[in-house]
């Protein structure tokens, strides 16, 4: 093999593979399927797109505090789907995969302007009633049952206290019926 072969071997290398790492930073091939999630809006535009997929990545996190004042958590994301979503209509179902398995907590649909958008970027609010506080979540956009991208999340905060005072009242506490006992 010449120097000469060898080098155009070695340019056209460099140059297929300078094309696949700029294409890699577009948004929706690097969060392929996955929902980015933070505690501010997304930017809606950058410089570039891989700009655009430096400042996602910066501010995305996977902890959420509780709102102590509302006792929810507000959560912005930017979901960056595995195939373009062919209705107007999605939901977004929340699962606690704390423990064994899976446990469905909230499920609710989400509107878009057009067909065929490869990624949403939108927010929601987790009431803490609905949810609870101090558990690993699982997040999946999904689309006639087909989840186009999902996340898994923390949020944390502060649980019920229990005092281990009990009221009884005096008829229960001498021994009467109580009124369970029918």
């Amino acid at each position: 093999m010449s120097s000469r072969t060898a080098f155009v071997s070695c340019v056209v290398l460099m140059v297929v593979g300078l094309g696949a790492a700029v294409r890699a930073e577009t948004p929706n091939q690097a969060f392929n399927g996955r929902i980015m999630l933070s505690a501010k809006r997304f930017p809606q535009s950058a410089s570039s797109a891989s700009a655009y997929t430096a400042q996602i990545r910066k501010q995305s996190i996977a902890t959420f505090a509780e709102n102590k004042e509302s006792h929810s958590f507000k959560i912005f994301f930017a979901g960056f789907l595995k195939a373009p979503l062919n209705d107007l209509e999605y939901a977004i179902k929340i699962y606690d995969v704390s423990g064994k398995g899976s446990q469905l907590l909230v499920t609710f649909e989400q509107y878009t302007s057009a067909r065929g958008q490869q990624s949403i970027i939108s927010d929601m609010t987790l009431e803490k009633k609905a949810v609870g506080v101090n558990k690993e979540l699982l997040m999946t956009m999904e689309s006639k049952g087909k989840v186009l991208a999902s996340s898994k999340f923390k949020i944390t905060g502060e649980g019920e206290h229990f005092t281990g005072k009990v009221d009884f009242s005096e008829d229960e506490a001498n021994g009467g019926k109580t009124s369970d006992d029918n």
